[in-house]
């Protein structure tokens, strides 16, 4: 299980993502991508203070395709289990190196919940939270790079 933070899902929504990222995504299992409820708040939450209106109607159609789409029952909510462990992050938020914002310290307790691994671009900040981490824009050589594909998956959001 990999949930995508939201850097990752701020470059998939950009009308042309970064290479390596796309990569990525093309070689991962779909089932397995999961995104939080969080990430989904903190995405509208910045189109809200867009002032181009249609550049903001297009973002938010693009999301909720992805959300009803692409990610169909696999949106993850903050519940009672996610608090507990977002208090303990907290307790020890201040001892981090990098102290976590609140909406990061969600995200880690989603993640420390399910036992999940977290898709982002923010590996320092993350890593003093114990969970594990994977960096999609690393380029590590295994994903074979299919034009077609990276271009069907963007394409598929602009219909």
């Amino acid at each position: 299980m990999i949930v995508l933070d939201t850097p990752v899902l701020v470059e998939i929504l950009r009308p042309k993502p970064h290479k390596y990222l796309l990569e990525w995504l093309d070689a991962q299992d779909a089932q397995q991508l999961f995104l939080t409820a969080i990430s989904i708040a903190e995405i509208f939450a910045g189109l809200e203070s867009l002032t181009d209106e249609q550049k903001k109607a297009q973002v938010s159609t693009l999301l909720l395709e992805m959300l009803n789409q692409d990610f169909a029952g696999r949106l993850m909510a903050f519940d009672a289990q996610s608090a507990l462990i977002y208090a303990q992050l907290y307790g020890r938020n201040s001892t981090f190196a990098h102290p976590l914002n609140t909406t990061e310290l969600q995200t880690a307790a989603l993640c420390q919940q399910h036992h999940a691994r977290l898709a982002t671009s923010e590996i320092l900040r993350f890593e003093q939270t114990g969970i594990a981490l994977l960096d999609p824009w690393e380029n590590q050589g295994s994903p074979r790079w299919r034009e077609e594909a990276a271009e069907y998956f963007i394409m598929s959001r602009k219909s």
